[in-house]
C-alpha cells in the first residue's frame, strides 16, 4: 500500500479566486475612473480576466505540489487486524437511522 498526502484541489482554486476577486477590487479603486466604463464594468472586465489567470495559476501550483508530494510516497506493509466494537450501553437510546453492524460473539 503506498501512502501519500495529496492536495485538495478545489481549495487551492478557491483561493486562487479569492486573491483574484481582491485583486480585482484594489486595481478598480487605485486608478481614476474613466469616462467610457464605470468602475462597476472595470470590476467586471478586469475579474474575468484575473480569476481566470489566478484559477489557472492555482490549479496548476496544485498539480506541481502533488507531482512533489508523490515523490515522498511511502510504502508501507499492512496487516489484517479485527475491528473492535465498543461496549453498549443498553440505556442509551436508539437511533433508528443508525447502520446496522453484525456483532460476534465469542
Amino acid at each position: 500500500m503506498v501512502v501519500r498526502r495529496s492536495p485538495r484541489y478545489v481549495r487551492f482554486i478557491v483561493v486562487g479566486a479569492v486573491v483574484a476577486i481582491l485583486a480585482t477590487l484594489v486595481l478598480t479603486f487605485v486608478f481614476p475612473e474613466q469616462p467610457n466604463y464605470s468602475r462597476a464594468q472595470v470590476f467586471g472586465f478586469v475579474g474575468i480576466i484575473l480569476v481566470t489567470v489566478f484559477v489557472g495559476l492555482a490549479a496548476a501550483i496544485a498539480v506541481i505540489v502533488d507531482r512533489v508530494s508523490s515523490r515522498r510516497a511511502r510504502t508501507i506493509v499492512m496487516t489484517t487486524s479485527e475491528r473492535v466494537e465498543a461496549p453498549v450501553d443498553q440505556n442509551a437510546p436508539v437511533d433508528q437511522n443508525a447502520p446496522v453492524t453484525e456483532t460476534r460473539e465469542d
